[in-house]
């Protein structure tokens, strides 16, 4: 058996919807030299922030809106970034019981609450995030620890900048593409409570380049089959919003955060078919926990290089997320192999799976969660981060959160 493999360049990144020659290949730099993909359709003149915090904690408060707003080391603060200034106009003390708090804040609309913690409150974290959000208030949540430390304290101004920028709906960058076709990307994935016992249904819409649009989602259910029906219902609605703003899509492709059962397929499959009359789609199951390794012999750390892909068929293949830059290993461990493999009963062109590959490792530059992050698919890590909120919150607060439509097109979940 011959595999054939190749190393994937990474993609320049465009900062500006007008321009296309506002690219780098450094997000931290394409930001501090052109401003975020977005800064003239934001249609904002500031950013609004309210600040809580517990009341012993006096200093750490103002270490975390000086970093913010001035910035640290070579860090120049958010405005430096963004091009848009971060206004704090309230300032909240609390002791314990933080309800009164909050619903004095939602009169007040900002566009982001801080809430400092002293260490990890979960009680706190879960009442303050769950109520912010049923109201459409994004928040973000930092430890004392993380400000009280010096060491590293910018780069962790600089993370909580960025996913800030995208919880108030911003876009920070793009991927640079010559592919002008109009091209819809769906991930597609599940939630269940710790109880195993409700199912909750999402999808999150992406353009061709990886901006991120919004996301849909219904109310959790309790059977497989409730489940099924209300996924094709909202693949079905997607698309159909999709459509309204920006017209026909010339091709579909759906990525599974989790392994498909058969009633999933066959639910995207009815969706597709009421939809896209004619219209190519492909059902990509992108797994993040495969058996499979790679490796290279042929460097002394064995580990290949970023972007390394091996075609097992052709309609599956291997991707290297992580590994070796410029020649050198900046993580520990052996990096975690991508399988990606497209359904048979996907209609596009077998000749544009390579196309799918490469999409989907440009799709990994886009995480806003942080600089430093880990090169994740935003399709794969959005719906991770989805889940993951539902479950902490519980599916009663997701209802609010649904049902309010306010945030649906912020990534709030950041």
């Amino acid at each position: 058996m011959n595999l054939y493999g190749e190393i994937l360049e990474g993609p320049k990144l465009r900062f500006g919807y007008s321009s296309n020659s506002e690219l780098d290949t450094y997000s931290k730099r394409g930001l501090s030299r052109y401003g975020p993909y977005d800064s003239n359709l934001l249609r904002k003149d500031k950013v609004k922030c309210i600040l809580l915090y517990p009341e012993q904690l006096v200093m750490e408060k103002q270490t975390l809106i000086d970093g913010l707003t001035k910035g640290e080391g070579t860090f120049k603060g958010f405005n430096d970034f963004f091009k848009i200034p971060l206004e704090f106009i309230e300032e909240i003390s609390f002791s314990s019981d933080i309800k009164v708090i909050l619903e004095s804040i939602y009169q007040k609309n900002p566009d982001i609450v801080y809430i400092l913690l002293n260490g990890r409150d979960s009680n706190i974290y879960s009442e303050a995030k769950s109520n912010l959000l049923a109201n459409g208030i994004p928040s973000q949540m930092v430890t004392s620890e993380k400000i009280k430390n010096p060491t590293g304290r910018q780069h962790v101004l600089e993370n909580i900048c960025l996913a800030s920028y995208g919880k108030i709906g911003g876009t920070p960058w793009t991927i640079s593409t010559t592919d002008t076709d109009n091209k819809l990307v769906l991930g597609v994935s599940r939630a269940q409570d710790y109880n195993g016992k409700y199912l909750v249904g999402f999808v999150v819409l992406f353009t061709n380049d990886g901006d991120f649009l919004f996301i849909n989602s219904k109310a959790p259910v309790i059977s497989w089959d409730q489940y099924t029906k209300g996924l094709s219902e909202l693949v079905e609605s997607s698309i159909i919003e999709y459509t309204k703003i920006k017209g026909s899509p010339t091709s579909i492709t759906i990525h599974f955060h989790k392994r498909p059962g058969k009633g999933e397929i066959e639910a995207i499959e009815n969706a597709l078919k009421e939809t896209l009359t004619n219209i190519p789609y492909a059902i990509v199951h992108v797994n993040e926990y495969s058996n499979f390794r790679l490796f290279d012999s042929s460097h002394l750390s064995y580990i290949p290089p970023k972007g390394f892909s091996v075609r097992l068929s052709s309609h599956e293949s291997l991707i290297l997320l992580d590994g070796r830059i410029d020649g050198n290993r900046y993580r520990i461990g052996v990096p975690r192999v991508l399988n990606v493999r497209i359904d048979k009963r996907s209609t596009l062109d077998r000749s544009k799976f390579s196309d799918l590959i490469k999409q989907i490792y440009h799709f990994s530059y886009i995480n806003w969660r942080g600089f430093n992050a880990a090169a994740t698919p935003i399709t794969l890590n959005y719906s991770k981060l989805i889940a993951r909120m539902i479950i902490e919150l519980g599916v009663e607060n997701w209802n609010q959160i649904i049902a309010g439509g306010k945030l649906r097109d912020k990534a709030w979940f950041l």
